[in-house]
C-alpha cells in the first residue's frame, strides 16, 4: 500500500467508515493529521466505495474478523483520537476508541446508538418521551400490536438503516403487510438484513433537525433546522428542503433542551450528534439520533451562516483539546440565513448536472450543490432521501433572494430532471 500523508510530525488519527459525507472529514482532518482508516464492513455498495477519498489515507483497514489485529496496528501509530466518519462507523469507532483508551462515547450503549428500537427504549428508561413502539420479525404480531395500541397510522421501517430506507407511513393493515413484505429480510443501507420490522405510533407535527457536537457530556448546538416533506406515491415522504432556525426562535427553548435529554439517555457525551424529532401537541418526540455527523454536513455554508460548523468542531472536540468549542456559545449564531433544498427527479434520465449548475450559479443566494450521482448517470424517480439526485444549498442575508433561487430551482426539475 502507497503511504500517503504521513509525513514526521503530523499525528495520526482514526476515521471509521469515511463514506458519503465522511469524507468532508477526512479532507478537513487531512490537513494536519496523518489519516488511519478503518472499514467496519467487510463489503460495501460500489456508491460507498467510490465516495471514499483514497488518496488521503496513510493506511486503510479491514475490521471485520481481524479486530485484535487492527487494533494492534493502530495501537502502534498512538493515535490521538477515533471518529466515527459515518453512520456505518458508529459502534466500531466506540470499540475502538475504548480499546485505544482514546475519547469516545461508552460501548455499552452503542447498540442503541444505531437500534431504533432499542434507541427509544434507552430513552424511556431515562424518563424521556418517546413514541409507542414494537418490533417483530412476524407480520401477525405486528398487526396484533397494532390493534390493541388503537392507531390508526403508523410507521413501519427497519431496525437499523438510515436516509429514509424503506420507511412507510400505513393507515390499513394492507399496507403494513406490504410495508412488511418490502422491509423483511431485505439488506438494508447499512448493508444488514433485516431479521425483523419495527412498527412505531405515526407522529403529527413538524420535523426538526437538531445537529451537535458534545464534549465531556456537555452538548454544543451548532445548526438547527425545520425540515418541509412531500407526500408521494404510496405515502412515503421525502425532504423537500429544510431552513436553518434562527437561535432566537422560541421553538428551540422547547427543542433544544429536548435533544439534550436525548442525547444523556443514549450516552453522547464525545463527538458529533444528528437528531431528527417531531414536535407534536404534548411535546418534541425523538425519530433517532445518529453520533455522526449531519449526512448533509457543509463547512463552507454553515461557516457563513453560524461562524462555525459541526465538521471542524467534531474535530476540536475530538483532536483539538476542545479550544474552539470552549470559545462558542453552546447554541450557535446566525450570520445569514440557509436553506438545503434536495433535489426531486421525476423520471429517469442522464443526471444533467453541469446543466443544473450553470442554471443555480445565475442566483446570489446559490452557495454550492452536491450531487448524490455521477454527471450523466441514470436518475429514478425520488421516493426517499437516497433517490434525491442531490441537494443545493442557498446562503444569503435576504431570505426573498432563497425563496427566489428556490422557485426557480423546482421549475428547472420539470425541465431537466
Amino acid at each position: 500500500m502507497t503511504v500517503r500523508n504521513d509525513g514526521p510530525g503530523r499525528p495520526a488519527l482514526v476515521l471509521v467508515d469515511a463514506f458519503s459525507t465522511g469524507a468532508m472529514l477526512a479532507r478537513e482532518a487531512a490537513r494536519d493529521h496523518t489519516i488511519l482508516h478503518v472499514r467496519s464492513r467487510a463489503t460495501a455498495s460500489d456508491t460507498f466505495v467510490a465516495s471514499l477519498p483514497h488518496e488521503l489515507f496513510a493506511e486503510d483497514l479491514s475490521y471485520p474478523g481481524r479486530e485484535a489485529e487492527v487494533l494492534t496496528r493502530l495501537a502502534e501509530r498512538r493515535p490521538v483520537a477515533v471518529v466515527p466518519a459515518s453512520e456505518f462507523g458508529v459502534e466500531a469507532a466506540d470499540e475502538l476508541a475504548r480499546g485505544l483508551g482514546l475519547r469516545g462515547n461508552d460501548p455499552a450503549l452503542s447498540a442503541a446508538r444505531r437500534d431504533k428500537f432499542l434507541m427509544m427504549e434507552a430513552l424511556a428508561a431515562a424518563g424521556v418521551r418517546t413514541s409507542r413502539q414494537y418490533r417483530s420479525g412476524d407480520l401477525g404480531e405486528l398487526l396484533a400490536w397494532w390493534r390493541g395500541q388503537g392507531l390508526s397510522r403508523v410507521v413501519v421501517k427497519p431496525l437499523d438503516s438510515a436516509g429514509s430506507d424503506d420507511v412507510y407511513t400505513c393507515e390499513t393493515e394492507d399496507e403494513v403487510a406490504a410495508a412488511f413484505e418490502a422491509v423483511m429480510g431485505k439488506t438494508n443501507l447499512m448493508l444488514r438484513v433485516n431479521e425483523a420490522v419495527l412498527i412505531q405510533e405515526y407522529l403529527a407535527g413538524d420535523e426538526y433537525i437538531v445537529n451537535t457536537v458534545s464534549r465531556d457530556g456537555t452538548h454544543w448546538f451548532t445548526d438547527a433546522w425545520i425540515s418541509r416533506k412531500e407526500v408521494r406515491e404510496g405515502r412515503r415522504k421525502i425532504y423537500e428542503a429544510e431552513d436553518l432556525i434562527a437561535p432566537g426562535d422560541p421553538v428551540l427553548d422547547t427543542i433544544l433542551p429536548y435533544v439534550s435529554d436525548a442525547l444523556d439517555a443514549l450516552g453522547i457525551t464525545d463527538g458529533p450528534g444528528h437528531s431528527e424529532l417531531i414536535l407534536t401537541e404534548d411535546g418534541p418526540v425523538l425519530l433517532e439520533t445518529g453520533a455522526r455527523i449531519s449526512g448533509l454536513a457543509n463547512p463552507a455554508a454553515l461557516d457563513r451562516c453560524t461562524g462555525a460548523n459541526q465538521v471542524g468542531l467534531t474535530l476540536d472536540c475530538h483532536a483539538g483539546g476542545g479550544v474552539r468549542l470552549a470559545a462558542r456559545p453552546v447554541r450557535y449564531e446566525l450570520l445569514e440565513s440557509g436553506r438545503c433544498v434536495n433535489l426531486i427527479a421525476r423520471r429517469s434520465v442522464p443526471l444533467p448536472a453541469e446543466a443544473v449548475r450553470a442554471e443555480l450559479e445565475r442566483f446570489p443566494a446559490f452557495e454550492s450543490v452536491r450531487f448524490r450521482i455521477a454527471d450523466g448517470a441514470p436518475t429514478r424517480p425520488t421516493v426517499d432521501l437516497n433517490s434525491s439526485p442531490g441537494a443545493v444549498f442557498l446562503v444569503h442575508r435576504d431570505i426573498a433572494e432563497i425563496d427566489r433561487a428556490h422557485k426557480a430551482l423546482r421549475e428547472l426539475e420539470h425541465e431537466l430532471l
